[in-house]
């Protein structure tokens, strides 16, 4: 009975790499997902979020989607004619491996275009990427007063809004 207990740890110790291999999304470290507080009268927000890619193959954000608004797209920032403007990425955004994208103000972030309710800081909301290899990774973001999202964004870390 010994021997049958050693064999079935054995099967389970090879069983889990693999299994942690197939879905992949181990590899991805996402940290720090918030959401502005959008502004009374507005249908629209950003989100933002560190990820980093802990794998050795190189990984690709294709989408964003969520359930509080009618279009969760990834944006960035571009300068037209002197002008910043936003743009919808369509091809998604290469995470190479062992580096980090930060999606951020004034950069590469989530948009979120009419919304469904109103969010209020505190709120938590599930927001979900689809990868090219990993596939789709849920991930939970805060929302944040717009001056708390502010000083969010200047140091990484989440602070009271006092």
């Amino acid at each position: 009975m010994n021997i049958n207990k050693q064999l079935v740890a054995g099967i389970f110790s090879l069983a889990l790499p693999l299994a942690g291999w197939a879905h992949n999304h181990g590899n991805l470290d996402l940290q720090h997902g918030w959401i502005k507080q959008p502004v009374p009268g507005t249908m629209m927000t950003g989100g933002f979020v560190t990820i980093t890619n802990n794998g050795m193959h190189d990984e690709q954000l294709l989408s964003a989607s969520s359930n509080i608004a009618k279009h969760t797209e990834l944006h960035t920032m571009v300068m037209v004619d002197g002008v910043m403007k936003m743009r919808k990425i369509a091809a998604g955004l290469a995470l190479p491996a062992g580096e980090t994208l930060n999606l951020k103000p004034g950069g590469n972030h989530i948009m979120f275009i009419g919304l469904k309710s109103m969010l209020m800081a505190g709120d938590k909301q599930t927001i979900t990427f689809t990868f090219k290899q990993a596939g789709e990774v849920k991930h939970t973001f805060m929302v944040h007063k717009p001056q708390a999202a502010k000083m969010h964004s200047q140091d990484g870390h989440d602070h009271d809004d006092n």
